[in-house]
Order: structure tokens, then C-alpha cells, then sequence
């Protein structure tokens, strides 16, 4: 197929679809800036003569799929992009198949994690798709468009995917950009700004910001490193190198500053695979902060290992003065030999139990929430029962146990495509609530039950903590502990409302793992 663009001018929209709820969350929460968007668009504004860009983010603004039909054929792109988390991808490509119906000629480009590792099943069974742009995308979207434009040989645009004559090509795999410090500040007036998390529990008034990009772990599991590591072709087999680049402590204050005072924020989402990898990154960052006096509020992802050697610099204090607020902890599993099985050598989970512990009796203000992994292969109703027990011995406010999920790109991807230990292929379920894969003893049906016996049990079998929690001095505490009370009262009496009209069967404590179509969804 012969692709045009105007020499002159060219106007590209990327477009964040209406996509399900998670339950768990308010509407509000669910609506974090999705960062790559105002990324890309201040790189091609920077990088490119005659571009515009619009930016069409349907969640914070209620927009259903009627109504962005309306504003695709209004605006009249000439290119339409979209990139999303791998439970949404299906809303993606239904919102490339409303652009071709508006008018066949526009070009749809997908990025992305899943699109960047599956292309032959993105190629081959989504005819909608016109270009993948593969892993990181400023600079390659950028060439892909360049040689749109000028009619330059597509097969010399490096990391892009796309058909020719009925045949995936793939070209070379181009280099991550070392220097964040380069790139431009993201475009934040392309963005809805004031709408994300209005009235957030978990996350309020919260933008995303980002200070690193990839992570140096091996954890078998992680999408995050999959998409922004490096990748390299050997032996006709794209291979993932974990890495990470950081930007400075003066460009990441740049961004603070842009955000603090002319929009507002007060509430920052780091966006970071792991935040806390820079002991000394931090410190100096921190110190720019108090010095500014800045009140801010974060949240992160966390390592718990890492947070016990930052309390014994001093920083972890300084962290907690200049915002911590929230953390989240990759608690995953209780023995050595099942760290191990993920990639998490080494660990053995003694430190989670300290870390909790530690900032329970002296940061009381941060507010304590772990993630863990069940069904892993060697799973047993004994193994599940053990990391239950250990669990519930931390001290975390709120936990989730999370099925693993073997998501493109990853180690476990290539291990259980491999083993033939995949049983669902349909990817709008790689959610984190379905069990994908089995264990050697144990059903995904058996995993699923024991998974939520597990989250009932936190709250059941300590409910001192969880009533401490409610009538917490400290205001997250609170608040954050009185949310998920009324939300989860709220899902079981829905699940037995809708029940009991014949709507469905009453799934109790499980009904919480169904993403929710919200109302405005098909407006």
C-alpha cells in the first residue's frame, strides 16, 4: 500500500480510549496521565517542521466511543496514534478501526509494549494497523513520519514494523536515547490537566512524572524493563538487555517546578520502575525540594532492600520530609527459592517484613501498600497458605495478591511459550486478576479461589489493623482505609444486586477482579 503525508503540514492525533474501570479504584483515580503522549508530542514539535498535535485522553474527559467518533472526523488527522497497557489493547485497535471507517487513507501508528514484542500478531491479525513504532518512541516515530513525508525507503527507518506486498518486515533495532536530559519537558498544555484525579483517593490531584526510564533488575515477570530496556537482534532473535537512564536532579526540578507553579500539582505519581534504585540521586533531589520548600505529596514504586540501606544513610527520613507519602512494594513472595523462580535472587522477603515494620513505628505518614505474586509454577495450596501467613505478619496498611502474568517480551513470556504452560490468549484477561497460567498442583480456577480466600484473610484474620487503620490519626491513613471499606462493600452489594435480577451469578469476594464498563463508555 502506496502512504502519503503532506510535505507542507501534517496533523497527528493520539488518542487514549474509553477503556473498563478497575474496581477497586474511583473513576477519578483511574485517570492518570498517560505520560508517553505529551512525551512524543513535545519531541515532534521540537524535532519537526509543519506538525501539529492533539492529544484526545477519552477517560478524565467522559468521552465515549460516539462522541470520539465525532471529534476523529471533526479534527480530520492525517495520523492516528494509540499505545496501551496490555488489557486495553482491544480498545486501542477499536479505535483504529473507527479511524479507517472515517476515512480509509489516514495512517495508524501503534507503540507500546505489547505491539513492540507481538508484531506478527499484531500485523496479521489487525489489518488496522499501518506502522508499529517498536519500544521508545520519540525518535523513530519521528523518522517514520520524515519518510511518510519525503517518500524515503521505509525499510531504513530503524525499530518500525509494518506490511509490504504481504509481508511483515521488521527493520533494524535503533538505540535507546542515553541522555534524558536532552529530550524536551513533556507538553503538559497538550493535557487535561486540572481533570486527572480530582477527586482521587489513592492518587489525588496526581500527574505522572518520571525521572528514569528502564530498570537494571532481571525479574522474569516485568513488562516495565521489557519496554524501556535495550534490545538487541542476535542470531534473528530480539534479545532484552535491563538498563536504566536517569536524568538529572536539575532537569527533574525543571519539570517540579513547571508542574508545582503553573499548573498546581501538588501530588506527584513517579512513574519509575523502581524509584528509589539512587541513593545518592535521591538525597540531592530531596535537597532541592526542602530547600525550594515545596509541600508535595509522591507516590512510588519501591524496593524494600534498598529503602532499609537509604534508613541507615539518613535519606529515607529526608525522603518522608521532602513528600513520600505513599509507597508501593513488589513484596512478591516469602522464601528464597521462590525469589529466585522470579528473578529476585537473593531476596528472601525478611526485608519487606522489616521495611513495614520500620516505617510503621517511625513514619507513620507513609502509608504502606505491597503487591505479591501467586501461581507461579511450583505453587502448592501450602505454599499459598505460607505467603499468607507471612503476609499478614507485615505491616502493610493494604496488599493485592496478583496472579503472574506472562507478559510479551518478558523471560516468563519466552519460558511458558516455550513449556506450553499459556492457557489463555485472550489479552484483555493479562489483567492481573485472571490466573493466565497454571501450576504444577494447581488450577487457574484453583489459584483464582485461593487468591481471593487470601485477600479476604488479610482483613479477616487481622481485623485490629484494618479497624487501627479506619480510626487512623494520620489523614491517608484514614481516608485511604475508609475508601476501601465502602468499595468493597460496594462491589459485593452490587455483585448480589445484580444477582439476584438474573444478571449474573453471584461471584462474592471475586466479583472485585471484574474490570467495570463505565457509563459514558459507548456515548
Amino acid at each position: 500500500m502506496k502512504y502519503h503525508l503532506n510535505k507542507d503540514s501534517i496533523k497527528i492525533v493520539f488518542i487514549r480510549p474509553p477503556c473498563h474501570l478497575w474496581p477497586l479504584l474511583n473513576e477519578s483515580d483511574n485517570f492518570l496521565m498517560p505520560l508517553s503522549f505529551p512525551s512524543l508530542s513535545a519531541y515532534l514539535k521540537r524535532e519537526m517542521q509543519g506538525v501539529s498535535v492533539k492529544i484526545i485522553d477519552c477517560l478524565p474527559l467522559k468521552i465515549g466511543y460516539k462522541s470520539l467518533q465525532k471529534m476523529i472526523a471533526d479534527e480530520k488527522p492525517d495520523v492516528v496514534g494509540v499505545g496501551d497497557c496490555l488489557p486495553y489493547i482491544y480498545e486501542g485497535l477499536k479505535t483504529l478501526k473507527l479511524a479507517k471507517k472515517i476515512n480509509p487513507d489516514v495512517i495508524t501508528i501503534v507503540g507500546g509494549h505489547f505491539h513492540s514484542h507481538m508484531i506478527d500478531y499484531s500485523l496479521n491479525n489487525h489489518p488496522e494497523i499501518d506502522f508499529i513504532v517498536r519500544y521508545e518512541g520519540e525518535k523513530y516515530l519521528k523518522d517514520l513520519l520524515e519518510a511518510l513525508r519525503n517518500g524515503y525507503d521505509l525499510s531504513n527507518v530503524k525499530s518500525i514494523a509494518y506490511r509490504d506486498n504481504g509481508k511483515n518486515i521488521e527493520t533494524e533495532l535503533g538505540t535507546l536515547i542515553k541522555n534524558l536530559d536532552s529530550l524536551p519537558i513533556p507538553d503538559y498544555d497538550a493535557m487535561p490537566v486540572e481533570k486527572y484525579a480530582p477527586f482521587g483517593k489513592l492518587f489525588p490531584k496526581a500527574i505522572t512524572i518520571q525521572a528514569s526510564r528502564g530498570c537494571p533488575m532481571n525479574c522474569e515477570y516485568c513488562s516495565w524493563s521489557a519496554q524501556e530496556g535495550e534490545h538487541k537482534l542476535i542470531n534473528g532473535k530480539t534479545h532484552l538487555i535491563p538498563s536504566r537512564r536517569t536524568k538529572s536532579v536539575d532537569r527533574v526540578m525543571e519539570e517540579i517546578d513547571i508542574l508545582y507553579k503553573k499548573f498546581g500539582i501538588r501530588y506527584f505519581f513517579w512513574v519509575d520502575g523502581t524509584w528509589n534504585y539512587d541513593t545518592e540521586w535521591l538525597d540531592a533531589l530531596c535537597s532541592e525540594i526542602i530547600k525550594k520548600k515545596y509541600k508535595l505529596g509522591w507516590w512510588a514504586f519501591v524496593r524494600a532492600d534498598l529503602l532499609l540501606e537509604q534508613e541507615k544513610q539518613g535519606v529515607l527520613e529526608k525522603m518522608v520530609y521532602a513528600g513520600l507519602k505513599h509507597i508501593l512494594i513488589g513484596g512478591e513472595r516469602c522464601t528464597e527459592a521462590d525469589m529466585k523462580f522470579i528473578g529476585k535472587a537473593g531476596l528472601n522477603g525478611l526485608e519487606t517484613y522489616e521495611v513495614t515494620h520500620l516505617l510503621k513505628k517511625k513514619y507513620p505518614g507513609v502509608f504502606r501498600q505491597g503487591t505479591f505474586i501467586t501461581g507461579i509454577r511450583t505453587e502448592t495450596k501450602k505454599s499459598m497458605a505460607q505467603l499468607g501467613a507471612y503476609v499478614r505478619k507485615t505491616a502493610f496498611d493494604f496488599v493485592a495478591f496478583h496472579p503472574i502474568m506472562p507478559y510479551p517480551g518478558t523471560p516468563l513470556w519466552e519460558k511458558a511459550n516455550k513449556e506450553g504452560w499459556i492457557e489463555v490468549n485472550d489479552f484483555s484477561k493479562y489483567d492481573m486478576f485472571h490466573p493466565i497460567i497454571s501450576s504444577k498442583d494447581l488450577s487457574r480456577e484453583e489459584i483464582a479461589s485461593l487468591n481471593n480466600k487470601l485477600h479476604k484473610d488479610f482483613v479477616k484474620k487481622r481485623p485490629t489493623g484494618y479497624l487501627k487503620g479506619l480510626f487512623s490519626r494520620v489523614k491517608i491513613r484514614r481516608t485511604l482505609h475508609i475508601w476501601f471499606l465502602f468499595t468493597i462493600t460496594r462491589l459485593l452489594l452490587r455483585d448480589m444486586y445484580l444477582a439476584f435480577k438474573g444478571e449474573k451469578k453471584l461471584e462474592g469476594f471475586a466479583a472485585i477482579n471484574q474490570l467495570w464498563k463505565p457509563k459514558w463508555y459507548n456515548d
